[in-house]
């Protein structure tokens, strides 16, 4: 690798440490620093805002159970035709 390639991108890395590590580290000493801050400007903004709604849950009966007695319907299939029993022992 090239050693000019190989500075430039300890160069890229480097920086993005520094601003990682100065924009999690810096504090204000009022509120009113904070909202002309550019820095926290940036971070709260692309920060979603909470907004939900619930509601209240309605129940309500909509029709009564009736349990029906199932019967099941035999079948012949035609697969049980060609099924022998066991062999007979002599």
């Amino acid at each position: 690798m090239r050693s000019w390639l190989r500075w430039s991108a300890v160069l890229c890395l480097s920086l993005m440490l520094w601003t990682v590590v100065a924009e999690s580290s810096h504090t204000h000493p009022t509120q009113i620093d904070a909202v002309s801050c550019s820095i926290c400007l940036a971070a709260h903004s692309a920060s979603p805002a909470v907004s939900t709604v619930h509601g209240t849950p309605v129940f309500v009966a909509v029709e009564l159970f009736q349990e029906e007695e199932v019967v099941a319907k035999a079948r012949f299939d035609s697969s049980d035709r060609g099924i022998r029993g066991p062999p007979s022992t002599l």
